[in-house]
């Protein structure tokens, strides 16, 4: 709902009120002759003022859209709108089903590579009794070993290149075909000759075709990691065949080589206790907690809805919760071009809000933003205040005014806006001298909301008069107006006394 400025509705009350008296005035014109149409105000002091007044929201320090790392059912939903809480407390459950099957997979490889462990040590034990017969074995193993990495060098490796090419080629090219098929099936459906299904199935192939040139991609582009891989794995078997076959004829380092035997048994055990604490990681993330103390500002799911895991390569995950740290509080306004140049970083704001219309709160600019914004001809920037004591009251989202102070003057000579016009470049008040009003010229100073500076041409104690003879009926209605759009702001910016 669109908020009335409370200075805008002065504004009109005040220019009521003015039309008023000069209706009231008209008629003792019509009335007296010689008293003629007037309204005496005397020229006091005071404090003229000239503000800049925005209306934006409240924000929080900091919001978070807080993720389910793990896919599945929301089984329990713990928080409401609104609830407080600290980090690590309890948000949300998510179904452990599939992630319990691999925590349980884990432990049990972890458990067989606990036994090949225990297998290698017992064969590093009777080794001595066996180097002689494996000598044999030990040159064939060797032999083997060398072939399969000549074959990965000169035949696999360049035939799974040539593969891996072919296939990012083929689903460059389906894509490109597709992006055409959807482009035409959209021509046509613009004629009329397609029905819309055949546009989303031209859309969904292209779809499926963007799939498949991602995988080809991927595949291409881990292919050398996988290939080098290969080539390690196989130069590391030719290295222990080789070894072996060191370790059969020279039986003295065979006990070693068993050792080493072991030591990769242990590996096989250490990454076997990795995959199983990930695991364990893994089904811990179907447990969602906070990652920081803060308010529940939306809640997004309910219990029974499937979500995505937020760590897909695909999918940005499914928000739960949106978590806000409301310690802080700040107030974003879009402040009209013109005006932005009158404000800095760190100067003070007042600031009310529709809550607590009576109450103002102390703030201060944080910062203004490098770039404009325009929206309907209207050039703005975003200004941020931050409340010095925001309190638990104020909500993010509440709708808030804030008045910037550019100009003060106080202890001076001064008189409403309206007592003052300007003629032919000077500006001119009516004081009053018996029954005559008699225009003089004065030097003005600060034009603010509503009171002139008056810096010279007056004394204090004089008698000024509102003569509604001298603009003309539509000169005030123009003022009104323009008053009246500077007050009101465009784009959600008011502009006060220029």
């Amino acid at each position: 709902m669109k908020q009335v400025n409370r200075r805008a509705v002065a504004v009109g009350v005040g220019l009521i009120v003015v039309v008023g008296l000069g209706v009231w005035y008209r008629s003792r014109r019509a009335s007296n002759q010689s008293a003629g149409a007037v309204n005496a105000m005397t020229v006091e002091r005071g404090t003229v003022a000239l503000t800049v007044s925005a209306d934006g929201t409240l924000e929080p320090l900091t919001t978070v859209n807080v993720k389910s790392y793990a896919g599945g059912k929301v089984d329990v939903l713990a928080v409401e709108v609104g609830d407080v809480g600290g980090k690590g407390d309890l948000i949300a459950k998510i179904d452990p089903t599939d992630s319990l099957s691999v925590y349980d997979q884990a432990a049990a490889d972890l458990a067989a590579a606990k036994a090949r462990r225990a297998q290698a040590r017992a064969q590093a034990r009777v080794q001595p009794a066996l180097t002689r017969a494996a000598i044999a074995q030990a040159e064939a193993s060797y032999e083997t070993a060398r072939k399969d990495l000549v074959r990965l060098e000169e035949a696999s490796h360049p035939q799974a290149r040539t593969q891996a090419k072919a296939g990012l080629d083929k689903a460059g090219a389906n894509l490109e075909l597709a992006e055409k098929d959807l482009a035409r099936a959209r021509e046509l459906k613009a004629k009329g000759f397609v029905s819309q299904s055949e546009v989303d199935s031209a859309a969904n192939r292209r779809e499926v075709a963007k799939a498949e040139l991602r995988t080809a991609q991927q595949q291409w582009d881990t292919l050398d990691r996988q290939l080098a891989a290969e080539l390690d794995a196989a130069r590391a078997r030719v290295a222990q065949a080789k070894a072996g076959l060191e370790r059969a004829e020279v039986n003295a380092v065979e006990d070693q080589l068993r050792e080493a035997d072991v030591a990769s048994a242990e590996a096989q055990v250490a990454r076997a206790q990795a995959s199983l604490d990930n695991a364990k990681t893994a089904l811990d993330y179907t447990t969602i907690t906070a990652p920081r103390d803060g308010v529940i500002l939306q809640r997004f799911v309910e219990e029974g809805t499937m979500v995505t895991s937020g760590k897909s390569s695909i999918a940005q995950g499914t928000d739960v919760v949106l978590l806000g740290d409301v310690s802080e509080m700040f107030v974003e306004v879009s402040l009209d071009e013109a005006d932005v140049g009158m404000v800095e970083a760190g100067q003070g704001a007042e600031i009310t809000v529709d809550a607590f219309p009576e109450e103002r709160f102390g703030g201060t600019i944080t910062r203004i933003d490098p770039q404009a914004l325009t929206q309907q001809n209207v050039t703005t920037v975003l200004v941020t205040v931050r409340i010095d004591e925001a309190g638990p009251r104020l909500k993010p989202g509440m709708t808030a005014t804030c008045d910037f102070v550019i100009g003060r003057a106080e202890n001076v000579l001064c008189l409403p806006n309206l007592a003052v016009e300007e003629r032919q470049g000077e500006h001119i008040v009516l004081v009053r001298e018996g029954e005559e009003a008699v225009p003089t010229a004065v030097e003005i100073g600060l034009v603010g909301d509503n009171l002139t500076e008056i810096r010279s041409g007056l004394q204090e104690g004089d008698e000024i008069v509102l003569s509604f003879g001298g603009p003309s009926s539509d000169e005030r209605t123009d003022w009104a107006r323009e008053r009246g759009r500077r007050m009101g702001g465009a784009g959600g910016f008011v502009r006060s006394g220029r």
